[in-house]
């Protein structure tokens, strides 16, 4: 990661950034969208918004989380998560609910539940059904994982996204992976880099986290078992005593993209903000157009 820092970066690194964050979608808390105002609307200007779905929601707030989401400009992503589906009919009730409602995509989760509510064990299971596309759905996410998965074993998660490309690719579905989030450039190369020497040429969206307390940071990333992640981003701290400070992902994104510049045939590769420390503090960074060298300023 040292030897990836801002000063040692390409001029091209902030033309890069620029376009990451320009093209970048953020996740957002389907609370949080209630809560969002017109600054929200003007600094996301049409950006794709994932909304998860949390433990604590029903099928109903999903729902309307979508139509807030649309009423704010923004192009809702919900995440739908198989193992909560009781049915094939409340999947199909679901999926169409939220097409109609404005979302042009999903993204397919897995679900921790120990045993699953209806048919679906797995998003693989929920997308071979063929209901995305019944319902009018042509685009769909599935999750990667730059670190690997704290109780998957890399091979299960490979032998998986192979399903779900070959199923993709014989279908009408076009999918796109969004990571989990990340702090280190090398690492997300390697693993962009990796997945593309196995044949995976579909779009990848690189999960960053957004400005929020460095403490808070720490202590997601150890809930989400990202250890190496969690280790370069005490390095980019320095000092405990840094811990109330506000996590600036600027600099990560100016490292990302001078990856990117080296190496061309990662792409399409693009950003996935995850509003951590809330939508309004995010919507803020996003209007400061980061990327500008003058205005990054990353721990």
């Amino acid at each position: 990661m040292d030897a990836m820092r801002s000063s040692t970066l390409p001029p091209d690194a902030d033309a890069g950034a620029r376009e990451l964050v320009a093209g970048a979608s953020i996740e957002i808390a389907a609370r949080e969208l209630r809560e969002a105002g017109e600054a929200v609307r003007a600094a996301a200007n049409g950006r794709q918004v994932f909304v998860p779905w949390t433990p604590n929601l029903d099928a109903r707030a999903m729902m309307e989380a979508t139509s807030r989401a649309r009423e704010l400009g923004l192009a809702p992503v919900p995440h739908v998560v198989a193992r909560r589906l009781a049915s094939e009919q409340a999947a199909r009730e679901l999926l169409g609910e939220l097409v109609r409602r404005g979302a042009e995509a999903v993204l397919l989760v897995g679900g921790d539940l120990r045993e699953p509510a209806g048919p679906y064990r797995s998003s693989f299971e929920l997308l071979a059904s063929g209901l995305l596309q019944r319902c009018g759905l042509a685009q769909a996410g599935v999750c990667g994982y730059p670190e690997g998965h704290p109780r998957i074993d890399p091979a299960i998660l490979a032998d998986d996204l192979d399903r779900k490309l070959g199923y993709a690719r014989a279908s009408d579905v076009r999918l796109f992976v969004v990571s989990q989030f990340c702090f280190d450039a090398e690492v997300v190369a390697r693993w962009a880099a990796g997945l593309r020497a196995r044949g995976v040429d579909v779009p990848l969206r690189v999960g960053v986290a957004g400005p929020t307390t460095v403490a808070r940071l720490l202590r997601l990333a150890v809930q989400c078992g990202i250890g190496h992640s969690m280790r370069a981003l005490r390095g980019r701290v320095g000092s405990l005593t840094r811990l109330a400070s506000t996590h600036d992902p600027a600099g990560l994104i100016r490292e990302i993209a001078a990856a990117r510049l080296a190496a061309p045939s990662l792409d399409p590769l693009s950003i996935h903000l995850f509003a951590f420390g809330g939508i309004a503090p995010t919507a803020q960074w996003l209007s400061r157009r980061p990327g500008d060298p003058a205005k990054l300023a990353s721990v």
